[in-house]
């Protein structure tokens, strides 16, 4: 990714809705600098004439980071982290691999123990609504056919496709007392039963 280039960085940083900390020479970010962008996407390096140049990281909002070599703002080499520090690799991917389907947290720590074993990648959980899906980023709502991000805001509304694929492979939203849950219906007809007389 090029950054684009700017004499005037404070009037690139108006229109641009960009930030930049950092050194300046002649005008131009040079040296170490943090530059974030508007989607909130941070890069954490090397400038030189406002480009990225020498090495530095783009740290994205989740906690993901690609690190790499740069050249005139575009990356020459670089690797990718996720949040938790595992490494991407393109080729030879072993993680969660047909013979091999631990989360990173178990290779890092082991396997727990029956009962404790992980169903996400954190310790704990995201705690979604009952009969939702975790999507590893929010979960999806089968009843408005939207995705949210955990805190209940709708990010998309999925495709058919992408909504069978969650149903067939993601973990399902369950009542916090354990049991599957009764919507209001079945608790009255079970109240019902429970004044009628037996026979």
């Amino acid at each position: 990714a090029q950054v684009v280039s700017s004499k005037h960085p404070r009037a690139m940083s108006n229109w641009s809705g960009t930030t930049y900390e950092g050194g300046t020479k002649n005008e131009w970010y040079e040296g170490h600098g943090t530059f974030t962008f508007p989607s909130g996407v941070t890069y954490e390096g090397q400038f030189r004439k406002g480009e990225f140049d020498g090495e530095g990281a783009l740290i994205y909002p989740h906690g993901g980071r690609y690190k790499a070599k740069w050249s005139r703002g575009y990356a020459i080499e670089g690797q990718y982290y996720f949040n938790d520090g595992l490494h991407y690799e393109d080729k030879h991917w072993g993680y969660v691999s047909q013979g091999d389907r631990r989360f990173y947290t178990e290779v890092l720590e082991g396997l727990q123990p029956a009962g404790k074993t992980l169903i996400t990648n954190d310790k704990t959980p995201p705690s979604i609504p009952y009969g939702t899906f975790d999507t590893g980023d929010g979960y999806f709502d089968p009843k408005t056919g939207t995705q949210c991000d955990y805190e209940g805001d709708m990010v998309a509304v999925l495709s058919p496709e992408d909504e069978q694929w969650i149903r067939a492979h993601c973990r399902m939203g369950v009542d916090p007392d354990g049991g599957p849950k009764k919507d209001k219906k079945e608790d009255e007809k079970e109240e019902g039963d429970k004044s009628k007389p037996s026979a």
